[in-house]
């Protein structure tokens, strides 16, 4: 097969990103030839998979994002790939992996005129292009955005196949798991009775990272004194720089840009934190889950409900509160975390947490036999 990957943004270390990078290597294996398109390309593409960059003008992402979609158009109907598969919204498709949540639900609560407004109209019209009618079948990752797409759109749910989750083997407890450790501690700098709280995320903001700060902040100081959070992914920046200072946590916080030994990240830690304000799926829950590691998020996660249903941490339900953070933060670090990392490790074994990307596939190679 001759197969189109489509996204905005092509960046290494997204989740998104990275769905799209095993597939497009799979795909690969499987002998089918990929072309990954998008507008912008950050960093290194996926080895040995051809990448096109679309001209797509703007000032602004969705002004850019319906440039894209124009732009595919015009050459999907010139080269004419067997099978389309988009990682972002747009026409044309002839599967979406839903890695955003519904736009419409989204900013729902936002005053009436934001609905006239050029953004609203473009990114709604973008996502009824492929819930709508005559729109794309959609790979779910998150059970309870069908939901929110049949309300807005009465998409029907033939349309809908739910996924497992992803996780990438490398990421599970081994018997190397105390020397990668040792390892990573010994690069950052960490010593060893210090506990560490790690952060994973694209988007320090989005993720909770502050809501994370305030809770260090908040725990009593002999606690404080020994925990430190390490915070990977978007980088240091000005702005985190700042933050950290103001709440007298300069000493108590390492931000460091995005890497590739999240393996052993995974083990340096005692405790994830990750207290998202949105999610679709929080895969950084399940890749600790398989590693042993502790966790403690926000239910605004997709993958929340897993945390609870493994007894893997603990879940800060919506409505979100700083004080109910603060509270479950200060509770496990000082509880014994043993049996959170024991029931992580069963449910490992028990439940299918990483055959998202071969299902994905086998819906790719499904969907050419239906045209």
């Amino acid at each position: 097969m001759n197969v189109a990957l489509a996204l905005f943004r092509y960046f290494p270390h997204g989740g998104m990103q990275r769905d799209l990078a095993a597939t497009a290597r799979l795909l690969r294996d499987r002998g089918h030839e990929v072309t990954v398109f998008c507008h912008t390309l950050d960093g290194s593409p996926p080895t040995d998979v051809e990448v096109e960059v679309l001209p797509a003008p703007g000032r602004s992402n969705h002004s850019r994002a319906r440039a894209f979609a124009r732009a595919l158009e015009h050459r999907l109907s010139v080269r004419r790939p067997d099978v389309v598969v988009g990682f972002d919204k747009m026409p044309g498709l002839d599967l979406y992996f839903a890695a955003d949540p519904c736009f419409v639900t989204r900013t729902a609560d936002r005053p009436w005129p934001y609905r006239l407004t050029p953004r609203s109209r473009c990114f709604t019209a973008l996502e009824s292009s492929v819930f709508g009618d005559g729109g794309a079948d959609v790979l779910l990752l998150d059970e309870r955005e069908r939901d929110n797409y049949q309300r807005v759109y009465g998409t029907a749910d033939a349309r809908f196949t739910l996924l497992p989750p992803g996780v990438a083997r490398d990421r599970r407890m081994d018997a190397d798991a105390a020397s990668r450790r040792a390892r990573a501690r010994a690069a950052l700098r960490l010593e060893d009775d210090v506990f560490v709280l790690l952060h994973l995320a694209a988007n320090f903001h989005l993720k909770g990272l502050d809501r994370a700060l305030h809770a260090l902040r908040a725990l009593p100081e002999a606690l404080r004194a020994q925990t430190h959070i390490l915070a990977v992914g978007e980088g240091p920046t000005d702005k985190w720089s700042r933050a950290i200072d103001r709440l007298g946590l300069s000493g108590r916080c390492t931000l460091a840009a995005a890497r590739d030994d999240v393996p052993d990240l995974l083990q340096a830690a005692e405790l994830l934190i990750h207290p998202a304000r949105h999610d679709t799926t929080g895969t950084v829950l399940m890749e600790a889950v398989v590693a042993g590691l502790p966790v403690l998020c926000t239910d605004a996660c997709g993958y929340a409900t897993r945390i609870n249903d493994a007894g893997a941490g603990v879940v800060i339900r919506e409505p979100f509160t700083q004080a109910a953070l603060d509270s479950a933060l200060a509770s496990m670090r000082a509880a014994a975390l043993d049996p959170y990392r024991r029931a992580a490790l069963r449910y490992a074994d028990a439940v299918d947490l990483h055959s998202m990307h071969d299902r994905v596939v086998a819906q790719i190679e499904r969907a050419a036999t239906r045209r």
